[in-house]
């Protein structure tokens, strides 16, 4: 069902793309001088895996132990400011993901929401290098149903709420294409931090284009792919869970 949707969406991409290309100069690139909003979506195709940490350094794989299914779609939306042309910044949204379908009957809930701010500190009409600071609102919820590690029977829940600091680089280089209104790009994005019980790193590289459909907005198509992996210390146990996949994102331009 998943891969009939992608491939849809793509097949609807590239040709709209195509489009464009044939078009030429449909607007010029007029950037505002101070203030422009962005607003999207992203389909991220995950994979999980890690293990719930327990006091006596036990490890209950999430795939070996519990069972569990790796695959899952999580839905994130993004909203962001940039302002002129320099600051940024950005609020994302992943609502609910659910990684379940156990043999044990267990799962796994992660919820998230990341304030971000963006310091561009180096800017070319080709490349874009800055800085980025990030908060992320993270509940990571599991409940553990009778699992067998060894001579002991896990039969327990646990969540937690935090709030994660994170700090990162990032860049984007816009390769140019006379006679051509889209603008290519390929970026990049890091944050990192580790500190007592918590640690998280979380890396990107994507590719996509921006279309300008008009003089007041623009339409952008990405795709890439995406490494998250959170250390975390709850009540009960550790959480050490990397998900990692590719990822398609649409977003509208201001």
């Amino acid at each position: 069902m998943l891969k009939n949707i992608t491939k849809k969406f793509l097949l609807l991409s590239w040709l709209t793309l195509f489009w464009f290309v044939l078009l030429g100069n449909v607007h010029a690139w007029e950037v505002p001088a101070y203030l422009r909003l962005q607003s999207g979506v992203r389909l991220w195709f995950s994979q999980i895996d890690g293990d719930l940490i327990q006091n006596d350094r036990t490890k209950i794989g999430l795939i070996d132990n519990l069972g569990m299914k790796r695959d899952q779609l999580v839905w994130e939306y993004f909203v962001s400011a940039r302002v002129q042309n320099i600051h940024q910044v950005r609020l994302r949204i992943e609502p609910s993901t659910l990684y379940d379908q156990s043999t044990s009957n267990s799962d796994l809930k992660i919820r998230n929401f990341r304030i971000g701010y963006d310091l561009d500190f180096y800017m070319t009409p080709q490349a874009l290098v800055g800085l980025n600071a990030d908060l992320d609102v993270m509940t990571l919820r599991s409940d553990v149903n009778h699992v067998r590690v060894g001579n002991i029977v896990f039969n327990y829940g646990d969540d937690k709420t935090r709030v994660i600091p994170a700090l990162g680089l990032h860049g984007t280089f816009y390769p140019l294409l006379p006679g051509v209104a889209l603008r290519p790009n390929v970026s990049t994005r890091l944050n990192w931090w580790d500190y007592e019980s918590v640690g998280t790193w979380d890396w990107e590289i994507a590719t996509g284009v921006d279309i300008p459909v008009n003089p007041l907005w623009t339409w952008s198509i990405n795709g890439g792919y995406r490494i998250w992996n959170i250390r975390l210390k709850r009540d009960y146990d550790e959480v050490d869970v990397t998900r990692r996949g590719f990822f398609i994102e649409t977003a509208v331009l201001f």
